[in-house]
Order: C-alpha cells, then sequence, then structure tokens
C-alpha cells in the first residue's frame, strides 16, 4: 500500500482480489472485490480566494452587522476546516472582529463600535488565515500561514447633531429671573457643518417658566419657588436646518436639569396643630402645652428658632426653652369661663436665617371645666378654621358669575323665541291658518262648508284702520257679550239679531283680526268631519220657539246660517 493517499486527490478505491486454491490448471480460484474509503484528515490550510477585499459601508452601520466577508479554500471537510483569522500588527482589532463560517469557507467582518466618516474614512488592514488544529505528520508542501489586504471604504451619511455633554446642570436662586441659567451646545457632526435651532419641549416644562434662545442659552421667564419644585427637569431639542432655514429632519435631546437653590423666603410657623386645653382653676405657673416649630425652608443644622408672645395681659406666658422648643404655662391662675371659654394667643417665632423671619401663628387654648383630680370634664368645641385663599374665592366667584350669565342668556334666548313666534307671523298668514288648515282635527274640507270670503274684514277698497296690539286686545270671549238667558217660552228674535249685528259692525271694521264670526268661532267642524258639529248652535237641546227665517232676508253673508238655523219643512213633516 501507498502510504502516500490523497483524499483530497481520490478518496475512494476499488481493488479486486483473486483466490487460488493449486497452481497450475488444476487449481481453482475466485475473485471479490473491495471497495475502499479514504477519511478526512486536517491536513490542509486554508488559503484566501483573493490577496486584496475592498468594501464600502455607511458609518451608520450597526455595531455587530456584517459588512463583509472573506472566502478561503480548504479542501478539507467542514468538520475539519478550524480557520482562525487575526490582524496582523495589531491593526484595528478594537474597531472589527472576523467570524469563522465553515460551512462556506468565510470569514465575516463585523464592527465592534461605531464607524466615524469624519474621523476616519478608511480603514486598511492585513488578514490572515491560518489552522492551528491541522495535524504536521501529514502536512504537505503547503504554506503554513496565508495572508490578504482589506480596505474598507466608510461613506458619509447626513446624521443628527450631536451635544457636547451628556447631559446639564445648572443652578438658579428661586424668586429671581435671570437671562442666563446656562447654556447648552450641540454641533452638526458632519463636513457641512450646518446651523442649529433649540428648542425646549413644552411637556418638560412645568409651567413654561423657561426658554432658549437660538445659541442655546436657557433664561426663565418667571421667577421660581424652591418650595414649589426644588428641580425642573428639562428637554432640550436640537434640530439641523439648512441654509434656507428649514429643518432637515435631524435632530437630537439632551436632558437638562435645573436645581433651584433655597433662600430664606418662609417665616416659621407651628410644627402641627395643637388644640391645648386649660382647666379653669388651673394654678399658676401650670404647664399647658409645649410648642416647636418648623420651616418650609432648608432648615440648617444650626437652626434656632425664638419664641415669643405679641401680647402680655393675657392669662398666660410662654418661657423659650431655647432647644427650638418653648412651655405655654399659666400667668396668673383661675380662668372665668363666663368670661371667655378660648384663649387665642398670638405667638412669634423667628429664625437665624439671613435675613431672618418672624411668623406669628394662633394658639387657642380652651378652658375647661375639671374635676377635683384635674381631669377635663366639660370643654367647649373650637370651631375649625377652613383657610380658604383668595385665589379659590376669585375662582368660585368666576364659576358662579359665569352659570349665571349663561342661564340669563337661556333664558332671554327663549323669551326671544315665544316672543318671535308669536309676533313673527302676519295677520294674513293667521287668518289663513285659522280658516284653511284644520284646528281640532275637523280636517281642511271645513273650508267648503261655507263662504270664507265674505268674513273679509276690507270692503270696497277702504284702508284698514289701525289695529291694536295683540298684548292689548281682550279675549275673544270677553268680547262677546252673551244675552241674559230668557225664561222658557220667551221669543226675543230682535236681541239676537242685535247682538249679530253688533259682532258684524266689528268684523267689519277689524282690518287686522280673524273674522270672529266665522263658522269657526262657534265650534263647527266641517260639514264632511265625522265629530259632526260642537256646537249648541246647531243641536236641538234647545227648547227656543224662535224662528230664524228671517236671516235669508239678511244678505248672502248669513245664507248658511240661515240654512243651519232655518226650519226644513220636509223635517217637520216626519214623526
Amino acid at each position: 500500500m501507498n502510504k502516500h493517499l490523497d483524499r483530497e486527490t481520490q478518496d475512494k478505491y476499488e481493488v479486486v482480489v483473486e483466490a487460488e486454491d493449486a497452481q497450475g490448471r488444476r487449481g481453482e480460484s475466485g475473485t471479490a472485490t473491495v471497495f475502499i474509503t479514504l477519511q478526512d484528515v486536517n491536513d490542509n490550510f486554508p488559503i484566501f480566494t483573493q490577496s486584496r477585499y475592498t468594501f464600502s459601508v455607511p458609518e451608520d452601520i450597526r455595531v455587530g452587522s456584517p459588512l463583509g466577508s472573506l472566502f478561503v479554500e480548504d479542501p478539507d471537510e467542514p468538520q475539519n476546516r478550524k480557520t482562525k483569522y487575526s490582524f496582523v500588527q495589531g491593526e484595528y482589532r478594537d474597531t472589527f472582529t472576523i467570524e469563522t463560517d465553515p460551512t462556506h469557507n468565510e470569514g465575516i467582518i463585523k464592527p465592534i463600535k461605531p464607524l466615524d466618516y469624519e474621523r476616519i474614512p478608511q480603514y486598511s488592514f492585513t488578514i490572515e488565515a491560518t489552522d492551528p488544529t491541522i495535524d504536521l505528520r501529514y502536512l504537505g508542501s503547503t504554506s503554513p500561514k496565508n495572508i490578504a489586504r482589506v480596505i474598507i471604504n466608510i461613506t458619509d451619511v447626513d446624521e443628527p447633531p450631536i451635544f457636547q455633554q451628556p447631559f446639564y446642570h445648572f443652578q438658579l436662586q428661586e424668586n429671581q429671573k435671570k437671562p442666563l441659567i446656562g447654556s447648552v451646545l450641540a454641533k452638526d457632526p458632519d463636513a457641512a457643518q450646518r446651523d442649529i435651532r433649540y428648542s425646549i419641549r413644552r411637556t418638560s416644562d412645568k409651567g413654561q417658566f423657561f426658554g432658549i434662545t437660538k445659541k442655546g442659552d436657557i433664561y426663565n421667564d418667571k421667577e421660581l419657588d424652591r418650595e414649589v419644585y426644588p428641580w425642573y427637569n428639562l428637554t432640550v431639542e436640537a434640530k439641523e436646518v439648512d441654509p434656507s432655514g428649514t429643518p432637515t429632519g435631524k435632530e437630537s435631546i439632551v436632558q437638562v436639569y435645573v436645581e433651584v437653590m433655597d433662600e430664606n423666603d418662609n417665616a416659621p410657623e407651628f410644627a402641627k396643630p395643637y388644640e391645648p386645653k386649660v382647666c379653669e382653676n388651673a394654678p399658676q405657673g401650670k404647664l399647658v402645652v409645649q410648642i416647636s416649630a418648623t420651616d418650609k425652608d432648608i432648615t440648617p443644622r444650626d437652626v434656632k428658632f425664638k419664641f415669643s408672645l405679641s401680647t402680655e395681659d393675657s392669662n398666660f406666658t410662654l418661657i423659650d426653652n431655647h432647644d427650638n422648643t418653648a412651655n405655654i404655662i399659666v400667668k396668673y391662675g383661675y380662668f372665668d369661663r363666663e368670661r371667655a371659654k378660648v384663649h387665642h394667643l398670638p405667638v412669634l417665632i423667628s429664625d437665624n436665617g439671613r435675613p431672618s423671619l418672624t411668623g406669628t401663628s394662633m394658639l387657642h387654648v380652651t378652658v375647661c371645666k375639671c374635676n377635683e383630680h384635674g381631669e377635663f370634664t366639660l370643654c367647649e368645641e373650637v370651631a375649625a378654621q377652613v383657610g380658604i385663599s383668595i385665589q379659590a374665592l376669585v375662582a368660585i366667584f368666576l364659576c358662579i358669575l359665569t352659570i349665571t350669565v349663561i342661564t340669563l342668556l337661556i333664558i332671554l334666548r327663549r323669551r326671544l323665541r315665544k316672543q318671535a313666534r308669536a309676533h313673527g307671523k302676519s295677520v294674513p298668514e293667521i287668518h289663513e291658518q285659522l280658516v284653511t288648515y284644520d284646528e281640532e282635527g275637523g280636517g281642511e274640507m271645513d273650508t267648503t262648508s261655507y263662504d270664507v270670503s265674505v268674513l273679509n274684514s276690507v270692503r270696497h277698497g277702504g284702508a284698514k284702520p289701525p289695529r291694536p296690539a295683540l298684548d292689548a286686545r281682550p279675549s275673544l270671549y270677553a268680547q262677546v257679550q252673551k244675552p241674559p238667558r230668557q225664561a222658557p217660552g220667551a221669543h226675543a228674535p230682535g236681541e239676537m239679531a242685535a247682538m249679530i249685528g253688533v259682532k258684524k259692525e266689528e268684523a267689519d271694521h277689524d282690518g287686522g283680526g280673524p273674522p270672529y264670526d266665522t263658522l269657526h268661532i262657534y265650534g263647527y267642524e266641517g260639514a264632511e268631519s265625522i265629530a259632526e258639529s260642537l256646537s249648541s248652535l246647531g243641536t236641538d237641546s234647545s227648547d227656543s220657539d224662535i224662528d230664524y227665517d228671517f236671516l235669508n232676508d239678511w244678505g248672502p253673508r248669513f245664507k248658511m246660517l240661515a240654512e243651519l238655523y232655518g226650519s226644513d219643512p220636509q223635517e217637520e213633516l216626519v214623526y
């Protein structure tokens, strides 16, 4: 067997073996075929397919993303390919890394930190490919090392502005307005070096206190109160603009922390609400309550509060303990509940700030009845003092005023609408609706039951007399003066005729009102209405023996009345 077998040259062999049992012609022989497959060993070094590789990538490529591949030739099987890529002389090994893919015989180049065209536009380095796991016993004449040159060109990308600091911290004294609190600075990292505009996001500025100039100078428009907000976290935007001033869409943000510094602008006050009580027969020197103070400002360790009473004519006295506490004790003793059940003591509290401030806190001492053991048996409850600020009172007043105005406007609008409905229609329109359209369900057929034209008020082209206002006009039924009811059996055709004549005369001289002597007024529902007439004038309920045939002599205006009230000879014959 040849010991120099090469799987990469020939990996399979077929051998025919013959066996004989004797020599010469009398012997028998047989053959067998043997298949030999060579197993691979790692005996080949990787070799670059080309000596120079060139790549172009944008500067904003993400860290860890592949930017190119280096291909090598290794005839060994994939499990024996252990190619290792290394940078010669350590060139840019802190910027790139090469990962091996044995399946495709390639090395994948990836950046391990951000690239910057403005700083390094091109990278050029040498790569070496080796296989440290190769079996040197079977090593042929192949060189153990193989190198290639790699060139990576970085292309420029329009990048957003970059702030000079990761964040900014400024300090501002409270109750002051400063034209310059601090400045932020951002630059265009590209070669174009475009201008930058600054702005503060409104959502980050509580109360809209701050502003920023075109140069990045931050100032405050309003005085700040540390006791309200001691810190302000502002988000400042830097937008890139082209030479015409139009934003390019590239922007960055940075956090700006404004610390409001304290000053002594708050007077000290009671540390907590006190409700002291004293017995009516308390002796002189009796301790009523021990008080302490606090300050909304930053209290230093060496703070010293001083206590005193603003009045000395009361039955109490104050002793300052010089440890930021004070004792209220009985001065003379014995209180008269009949004269005063509650004593109000104004306590003055001063601090040692610069400048020193003094505040007045009111202490309400209740005089109680006590038993022989000094236990309180009867005390007057001090009315709870509800403090309402002037701003709250103004807000409540404005709300009430607004609701009142809106209510008045609504009432006035409804009243105007009602007046418009009452006076907005002309008299002819009202006349048309009264005569032409149904009013009580009688239908429109009632317009054919009588001649309406004879009821028009204007006659012979005469001018219409002026009509009094609708509001001053008395009601219809007040104008109709019914004659007194006659005794049964009495006949009064003259009175009926006089009444009809008077009403006719009024209708003739009324140029604007509806015809009050129409059958509508008497409740007539129309000739074809199923309700028929609702008026007592058309019924037989009356026992009157008055003969209304004389209406036929009054002319065409009373033709319908004559037909209604006149006697029908055919009906009289029916019994």
